[in-house]
């Protein structure tokens, strides 16, 4: 009988942990769970249930990645300061506070993370940089915001939309160098609660509320907005949205009805993933990228719902069946 070594010119592993990261096409035995495994590659990006929240809510402020994620304040029955970090497995609540504040924008990592604007009942200007360990305050914003957008690093970024109270969704940028704020390009459509994705010379701006839910899509350069001719499949607001300019997922939100549908970008135009969020959520948060994404919370209710999504085109465990 032909055998897997003889084919291949080696045995396949007996591990008791499936291996990470995975090639397409890595075979092995998992000795815990009895089975023979595949490392395949899909078209259609995956959602699996990861660690829940210690406490539900939503409107957190967001950043870091799917293994080293990170959230600050949010809504959760009132506004809070609380923070939380994620390990891949399981989130732990850390000592250290920021402003109890929601809906405010946030960019970077774990361990070098900055929050913008917010709501805590009133529009707020404030800035806090997270280093790891502690929240300290930063040059505050020129204008108050909430529901606004981050992109970026903590010393290189860029923060667009979001609401002021008594006026229009707002059009405006800031760019932040690590010690003030400049005025950047404006966008073409002002509007909050949308989504950022990308560095501050290569943003993007996708979905949010101009009074209904947009499928706007809009690309910056550093200087200027240019709006992409195609926009989202399904106008949304208030989602989940990660990634690059170049590669980025928009998952959930309010059409204005809670959806759970998932879509794709790359780059050009936006594809609706064969796959949706496994519930409807809306006001949820996310980071990472679309080949390791985060998403966390929500509504409706106080949800502790936490999602991590696998892209399409990444290797993914798959179980094979002998007889």
């Amino acid at each position: 009988m032909t055998n897997y070594k003889g084919i291949n010119g080696f045995a396949v592993q007996s591990v008791a942990t499936d291996p990470s990261p995975l090639d397409e096409g890595q075979v092995w035995y998992n000795n815990a769970t009895y089975a023979f495994k595949l490392a395949s590659v899909t078209t259609a990006g995956t959602f699996a249930a990861g660690g829940n929240l210690g406490s539900g809510g939503y409107a957190f402020g967001y950043a870091g990645t799917q293994t080293a994620g990170l959230l600050a304040g949010g809504y959760t029955g009132s506004y809070n300061g609380n923070s939380a970090t994620y390990n891949g497995t399981a989130w732990t609540s850390i000592p250290a506070t920021c402003p109890n504040s929601a809906y405010h924008g946030g960019a970077g990592v774990q361990t070098a993370a900055i929050f913008m604007g917010g709501y805590n009942g009133a529009d707020l200007n404030v800035v806090n940089y997270f280093n790891g360990t502690t929240f300290s305050p930063q040059t505050a914003l020129p204008a108050t915001r909430a529901n606004n957008a981050g992109a970026g690093t903590q010393t290189a970024t860029l923060t667009f939309g979001g609401l002021v109270a008594g006026a229009p969704a707002s059009n405006t940028t800031f760019e932040w160098d690590g010690s003030s704020w400049t005025t950047g390009g404006n966008l073409n459509t002002g509007r909050e609660s949308l989504a950022g994705a990308g560095t501050q010379t290569a943003a993007l701006a996708f979905g949010g509320n101009t009074g209904s839910p947009s499928a706007v899509t809009e690309l910056y350069n550093g200087t200027s907005w240019t709006s992409n001719p195609t926009g989202l499949n399904t106008a949304r607001n208030n989602f989940a949205g990660y990634g690059t300019q170049t590669s980025a997922g928009a998952f959930g939100g309010a059409t204005p009805s809670p959806t759970s549908a998932a879509e794709i970008w790359n780059g050009t135009t936006w594809s609706t993933n064969p796959n949706n969020m496994p519930t409807s959520l809306n006001q949820h948060r996310g980071c990472g990228t679309v080949a390791a994404g985060l998403s966390w919370g929500g509504s409706p209710g106080l949800s502790t719902v936490t999602l991590e999504f696998t892209g399409p085109g990444v290797p993914q465990t798959q179980t094979i069946t002998t007889s």
